[in-house]
């Protein structure tokens, strides 16, 4: 089995990329949710005077002033019922606000004779949509966190692996580390007979085993599985059984792969 390089790869450097540009784009959506979040009519800023005109865009709308003044519409309280109500008031029409210091959106609209918004309906909907953002935020930086956890497992596995096919190397026989349990719950992976060497690959628990005539000479413990390769060394002949990076159990007898199977799971 050739050794792979257990330097940082490309790969490894990509999924640490990926994994910091989800961690900071979830603090953003976090952070930015923050000043978003619903106020009380007393924490409101009043402003009032004579409507010009209003400005729709995709996701926005901006309210004008007669004196020049202007006001934004936050993006979830921009509706097509608000875009009709404004496009029938004329200019010079006293109208009276209500906006959100955090953020400076639009809270509430009033006319003398109708509400246009809601202040209480516009809070309401600011807060399902703050806590959808939240939430997309907090899935976002787990995601990072666990691909990171992930990807330095990964790269610690392969150097304890390296070490362990250097002592291995050393040896020229493999000692049974136990007689293997079947009467345990456990999951064969592959298996294969070469002659009278009977190979099991197998997972008890925590625990990748391969048992050989019933014997179990190698082991890999952990509760998540990379990469890894199970030796033994049985009457001049290399038994090697495990799971490659493009996620395949294989057996190998004297270097030669004699069975393979996709792990799904």
């Amino acid at each position: 089995m050739s050794n792979k390089s257990t330097s940082f790869t490309n790969s490894t450097l990509f999924s640490i990329f990926i994994s910091i540009f989800s961690i900071a784009l979830g603090i953003f959506f976090i952070f930015t949710s923050v000043n978003d979040k619903p106020i009380s009519r007393n924490e409101a800023v009043a402003y009032s005077g004579e409507f010009s005109s209003h400005e729709e865009m995709r996701n926005s709308c901006t309210i004008y002033m007669v004196d020049g003044s202007y006001y934004h519409l936050y993006p979830h309280t921009n509706t097509q019922s608000i875009h009709s109500r404004l496009d029938t008031l004329e200019r010079g029409t006293a109208i009276y606000i209500l906006v959100n210091p955090n953020n400076d959106y639009v809270a509430e609209i009033r006319t003398d004779t109708e509400e246009l918004l809601n202040f209480e309906l516009s809070q309401k909907d600011i807060d399902t949509y703050d806590n959808g953002y939240i939430l997309v935020g907090s899935i976002a930086v787990l995601a990072g966190v666990l691909l990171i956890a992930i990807t330095v497992g990964s790269f610690i596995s392969k150097k304890k692996e390296a070490r362990k096919d250097k002592s291995r190397n050393k040896s020229t026989s493999s000692k049974a580390l136990r007689c293997a349990d079947n009467t345990v719950k456990h999951k064969v992976l592959l298996e294969a007979q070469v002659d009278e060497y009977k190979i099991c690959y197998r997972r008890v628990k925590s625990i990748n085993e391969l048992v050989v005539n019933g014997m179990v000479y190698d082991e890999k413990r952990g509760v998540v599985e990379f990469a890894h390769s199970l030796i033994a060394v049985i009457g001049n002949h290399t038994i090697e059984a495990g799971l490659d990076e493009d996620s395949f159990s294989y057996i190998r007898f004297d270097g030669e792969i004699i069975a393979t199977k996709e792990r799904l799971i």
